[in-house]
């Protein structure tokens, strides 16, 4: 049995084909990082040794554009990601056709309760994600126009929506709720659901089957999710204890384009005098803030590398913000796990930046972690082991699975149809 797994995230499109909980074959798409073009694509088959991988994010020439594995896709390409993947699928004999697919397995980043968990996605369940379209643009939208182009094409397949937020049900109470009226609270389903839960999930998974002495899961771990988004995640024992993300992917620590954390007064402000309200003001900060916002060039964390060898002051300010407020995300998580054995970076730029990595590391000698230069310059999207043998504190690279653990959980809903 064959299954398509789709990941919408804010800034690439993926997707997987899986035989069971096989992968074999994973399509990337994002942003190029050369003038040759605009987007580029990466295919990945099972078994194959020429499948290149994403370039790393440190602002240096693309070392892996010439391998036959990334190609130039047009915006286009891009925009009507589904076709495209079908095709190339079928065109490497991945699939012979579209009818040898199952079933359909599809991240999902909404808020409230409902969407805490995984679920068939039926009329009931595309009218509740309607009503949430404008809460997280960034994601519920691709999201709901994924789940439309995938119904048109896949008639009667069943299609899961695999919740983000379900791994975080275990945060508690007191770090769950806002200082709202409880009527409201309760009423209207306020509160940090918290998200990147099925990313966290997928590096719990991994280092479970690891044999290695740090592939075991410490009493007290931060997981660093740093990509386009980004979050802080606080597991203890295994369970999430706190999410950096609330209510919705908006809050927490200054992303790509989101504000991130920001005084409620502050927006009061603004909406006044730059006239947004309700779906200007979300659109204004998830789509115009951030690195985006304070650099006022570019949301990518390589173009400010570069902009700020060349002297842009704005550059390294959006720069310094972003690693600022990270860092004041794990100290502040120290303090809630009453100490930390391991911190792992994972994610587009926790994964392939070493250079932010020893940034965002340079202050924390103080909780324990001691960064081993070499290393870390040597890891760029691998899995691997960057402190120094006497940091108290060891600091791990590790590459999410989102895919992967989207696959096991469609395969588990539907398992019991």
């Amino acid at each position: 049995m064959k299954y398509l797994i789709v990941n919408r995230g804010s800034a690439s499109e993926k997707y997987s084909i899986y035989e069971g909980e096989k992968c074999l074959a994973y399509l990337h798409m994002e942003k190029a990082e050369n003038d040759k073009c605009d987007f580029v694509s990466s295919l990945y088959i099972s078994g194959q040794e020429t499948a290149g991988q994403p370039s790393p994010l440190n602002g240096r020439p693309n070392r892996s554009e010439d391998s036959p594995a990334i190609s130039c896709i047009t915006k286009k390409e891009y925009e009507n990601s589904l076709n495209y993947a079908l095709n190339l699928f079928i065109e490497k004999k991945i699939i012979a056709n579209k009818e040898e697919i199952t079933g359909i397995g599809i991240r999902v980043v909404a808020p409230g309760k409902y969407f805490q968990g995984d679920k068939i996605i039926d009329k009931v369940y595309l009218k509740e994600i309607k009503k949430v379209l404008a809460e997280a643009p960034l994601h519920i939208l691709p999201t709901y126009e994924a789940i439309k182009d995938l119904k048109k094409t896949f008639k009667n397949i069943p299609i899961v929506g695999v919740s983000d937020s379900d791994f975080h049900k275990t945060i508690p109470d007191q770090a769950k709720y806002y200082g709202l009226p409880w009527a409201e609270t309760q009423k209207y389903q306020i509160e940090r659901y918290g998200y990147h839960g099925i990313s966290v999930e997928s590096i719990l998974n991994k280092m479970k089957a690891e044999k290695t002495e740090e592939g075991q899961i410490p009493k007290k771990l931060i997981i660093c999710h740093i990509g386009s988004g980004a979050s802080v995640t606080a597991v203890k024992d295994g369970q999430s204890i706190e999410n950096s993300m609330g209510f919705t992917p908006l809050e927490g620590v200054m992303m790509a384009t989101r504000a991130g954390n920001i005084d409620p007064g502050a927006l009061a402000y603004l909406s006044e005098r730059l006239g947004l309200k309700g779906k200007k003001l979300k659109e204004y900060l998830n789509k115009k803030c951030g690195l985006l916002g304070v650099s006022e060039q570019s949301s990518d964390v390589r173009d400010l590398l570069k902009l700020e060898r060349e002297g842009n002051t704005q550059a390294k300010l959006a720069l310094d913000m972003y690693v600022y407020h990270l860092q004041k995300q794990i100290g502040s998580y120290y303090v809630v796990l009453g100490g930390l054995d391991m911190i792992i970076f994972t994610a587009t730029v926790g994964e392939r930046s070493f250079i932010m990595r020893e940034r965002i590391c340079a202050d924390l000698e103080m909780l324990g972690l001691k960064l081993d230069k070499e290393k870390n310059n040597q890891s760029e999207g691998i899995n691997a082991l960057i402190s120094t043998s006497d940091s108290q504190v060891k600091i791990l690279v590790r590459k999410t699975d989102e895919m992967r653990q989207i696959a096991r959980d469609t395969i588990k809903i539907l398992s019991v149809l």
